[in-house]
């Protein structure tokens, strides 16, 4: 199995959503994004270009995690 990359509404924003993308190990990484949001296609290349955009994301709390 790859990495699943899904895009999801804001907790708090209408005006964001986050790309979250699931590892094969289970972690889950995400970044906020603005109008003009990303298709799916343009979010799974997002991943692939630049992982470093993405932050550990904690998806029971919708909140970003300190990297370590």
């Amino acid at each position: 199995m790859r990495t699943s990359i899904t895009i999801i509404e804001h907790p708090t924003s209408a005006n964001h959503k986050i790309v979250k993308a699931v590892t094969r190990r289970g972690l889950v990484y995400a970044v906020t994004t603005a109008e003009p949001f990303p298709t799916q296609a343009e979010a799974e290349q997002w991943w692939k270009d630049d992982r470093k955009a993405f932050e550990p994301y904690d998806e029971t709390t919708g909140r970003y995690l300190r990297r370590a």
